[in-house]
């Protein structure tokens, strides 16, 4: 492709234009699909016994806001639709009612450090090839 150098400033900017849109796509489709594989591995149960399995089957991902920030990246939310009381209540442990404390089972925590580093890998892999 022959550019005059007259016109070499918009051929530029046209190309990190398209590059721009296309590292926007790529970003939230990483962050949709590493949402809802958090909401899966929190569906698989945790260290906590599961009594009923109605926590654990209650996890989902959800989009934020419909309308994206300024950069255009779309944010989603991992909760527990029915149970969100007791997300809390397991992840750190409470006082019972007999004085003593219930133990904390942390299942939330260890998955929240490890996603920005799955979306990471997944745009990463997504523009290479």
């Amino acid at each position: 492709m022959k550019v005059s150098l007259d016109s070499l400033d918009e051929e530029i900017k046209k190309a990190l234009e398209d590059y721009n849109v296309e590292v926007v796509r790529v970003t939230n489709e990483s962050i949709k699909e590493a949402a809802k594989e958090a909401a899966k591995t929190l569906k698989n149960g945790g260290p906590y016994k599961n009594r009923t399995g109605a926590y654990a089957k209650d996890w989902t991902a959800g989009q934020r806001e419909k309308k994206k920030s300024v950069v255009q990246i779309q944010g989603y939310t991992v909760y527990n639709k029915d149970h969100f009381q007791l997300t809390h209540l397991l992840e750190y442990g409470h006082q019972s009612r007999n004085g003593g404390r219930a133990k904390a089972f942390s299942h939330i925590a260890p998955l929240n450090d490890q996603i920005g580093e799955i979306v990471a890998s997944k745009i990463e892999s997504k523009l290479r090839g």
